[in-house]
């Protein structure tokens, strides 16, 4: 059985303060603060006030609301934190050397919420009018989190269902109890973010952050994916990547584009046999009952099979949504279901993991293309590119092929071999995306990529035929739980570091 954790101890009555002190002198206990006890050794006080410390302020100021950043983190910030309280000037509270609680005066009774069980904290609208005004720090920590923290919060709001009419409602709940609540100072810059993100009024001079003057121009984006392809950028400028030069020959380009038309498919679902995919591509004969999944393998082709046209690379975004658009329509104009060409009108999601809504699109492509250009040519900007459109998903179908359309088009575009991504490593390669896209590890997927150009760059396609065979042998067409071993053996010895 194992040991016991520790815990701690109120004093809320004259009797168990007794008890308590008692087994202070007996050792049993520490005392950390008048009323507040504890079984933990010396090691475990702080991590355990950490825990617990809304069980503490609520001891310690049990009518106190919390407030400020605090109402909003929801957890101390180097150990400090700040709530309202009917007092007349503001002091603080120090328990033991582990939180510190600031306590400012109040009302106490307007705009507030329940969170946690024993406490309440402002309410979300009295939450934007306390960050919004002017603070300075305490113990090295301020209270108010700032206008843009204020401004990228409204814009969160807006992006929910009736966000418009949340925000309405947030600004005449303002104007109705911001002086009640002595925050009157913060309500007219509150009205006017509203107001400018409603477009009810210029939003020059009034928004500073990147998100909110974006959603005001009407081009929202998801500022949680964008710091996460921020991340992305960096740790591909930390990557050294070697250049893997491809000198065109035709029969090994038109080559290589069959079998990246039929494991790109393959991975999605649009599954063939081999000898299938090659009357589809060679003989031009569609399978029978399998029109659309025939095209599909047929159209991916056409296009990476296209020497021109896997040169092309966007200069801005505009021309960067406008090429997507237009890959997408030739890859899916036999499934007119799918919206060809067109950006998704509903929400999408694979698993656990839910892309970019539909309104964010335009914005968090137009914002990671900024990010893109800023990146080396070549691999950096080809895992970019395929990251950026994976994590949007800005179609209904199809955003998997025409990601890794994009990509190839960027080794191209630099003179390096295109990559495959094989059906036997499908999995390692949703593996590197979903650990992109949920932990912000992106050296698994990077590894993947530079394995995949090597091992890509390693067989011979002049003879279409000697090329099935070696990939074969490798066992790149089998499932990973069939083939896994024997392809991992041969794409080892590709070293990857960064």
């Amino acid at each position: 059985m194992g040991a016991l954790m520790a815990d701690l101890f109120f004093a809320r009555d004259v009797a168990s303060s007794k008890a308590l002190s008692k087994q202070v002198q007996k050792g049993q206990l520490i005392r950390i603060r008048q009323g507040i006890y504890t079984d933990a050794s010396f090691d475990e006080i702080e991590p355990l006030i950490k825990l617990r410390w809304a069980d503490i302020v609520s001891f310690l100021k049990p009518d106190a609301i919390l407030a400020y950043r605090t109402a909003f983190e929801m957890t101390p910030v180097d150990g400090q934190v700040f709530v309202v309280a009917d007092t007349k000037s503001r002091y603080k509270i120090a328990v033991a050397s582990s939180l510190v609680i600031h306590v400012l005066p109040g009302n106490t009774q307007v705009m507030t919420t329940r969170t946690l069980a024993q406490i309440q904290n402002s309410n979300p609208t009295r939450q934007l009018l306390e960050n919004l005004l002017p603070s300075r720090k305490q113990g090295g920590v301020e209270k108010s989190l700032g206008a843009s923290w204020v401004e990228d919060r409204l814009c969160k709001i807006l992006s929910r269902r009736n966000g418009e009419a949340e925000l309405n409602r947030i600004r005449d709940e303002a104007k109705a109890s911001a002086q009640a609540c002595g925050l009157e100072s913060g309500l007219d810059p509150l009205v006017s973010m509203i107001s400018a993100l409603l477009a009810s009024r210029p939003a020059e001079g009034v928004l500073t952050s990147e998100l909110a003057i974006a959603t005001a121009r009407n081009e929202p984006y998801d500022q949680d994916r964008v710091n996460l392809l921020k991340q992305l950028s960096l740790f591909l400028k930390q990557c050294t990547f070697t250049h893997v030069a491809y000198q065109y020959n035709q029969a090994s380009w038109r080559n290589f584009a069959f079998f990246e038309s039929y494991f790109s498919n393959y991975i999605e679902g649009t599954e063939f046999r081999l000898d299938e995919a090659e009357k589809i591509i060679f003989s031009k004969s569609m399978i029978v009952n399998r029109h659309a999944d025939s095209h599909d393998v047929l159209s991916v082709f056409n296009q990476v099979s296209d020497y021109q046209e896997m040169s092309r690379t966007p200069g801005s975004a505009s021309e960067f949504i406008q090429i997507l658009q237009e890959r997408h329509a030739d890859l899916m104009a036999e499934r007119p279901d799918k919206h060809p060409g067109q950006l998704k009108e509903m929400g999408n999601q694979a698993g656990g993991t839910v892309f970019v809504s539909p309104k964010d699109v335009i914005g968090t492509l137009t914002q990671g293309f900024s990010l893109y250009q800023n990146l080396p040519v070549g691999m950096p900007r080809a895992i970019f590119m395929q990251f950026l459109i994976a994590e949007c998903h800005p179609f209904d179908d199809g955003n998997g092929r025409v990601s890794r359309i994009m990509m190839n088009a960027e080794l191209h575009a630099d003179e390096q071999y295109k990559l495959l991504v094989p059906t036997v490593h499908r999995e390692s390669y949703l593996n590197g995306l979903r650990q992109a896209s949920r932990e912000g590890r992106f050296k698994t997927l990077a590894k993947v990529f530079y394995q995949l150009q090597h091992y890509s760059a390693s067989i011979d396609w002049l003879d279409y035929g000697e090329a099935r065979d070696q990939l074969e042998a490798h066992q790149a067409h089998l499932h990973p739980d069939q083939g896994i071993a024997e392809f991992n053996r041969h794409i080892r010895q590709f070293k990857f570091t960064c």
